[in-house]
């Protein structure tokens, strides 16, 4: 059987295996702390939005999610 190769892991030409130990897949180096903002509609769901917590102020623009506030639960009520 064929060994699955990692996908951050790529060959060269002379046949030796290098990992690229910047992959982006590889998550943060440091915890990212969040805040949740919720907007509340009267005629639409209300929207919960998350940001960095820490980040300069251009991250609120760049990055950030949303969600209907109904599909957002609490960790703890996950588990």
């Amino acid at each position: 059987m064929d060994e699955i190769p990692d996908p951050r892991t790529e060959s060269d030409t002379a046949g030796a295996r290098t990992t690229d130990t910047d992959d982006p897949r590889d998550g943060p180096e440091r915890d990212v702390r969040l805040e949740a903002v919720v907007v509340r509609y009267s005629a639409d769901s209300d929207r919960c939005t998350l940001v960095p917590r820490d980040g300069p102020p251009e991250a609120m623009l760049t990055a950030w999610l949303s969600a209907d506030l109904e599909t957002v639960v609490d960790l703890e009520d996950a588990r």
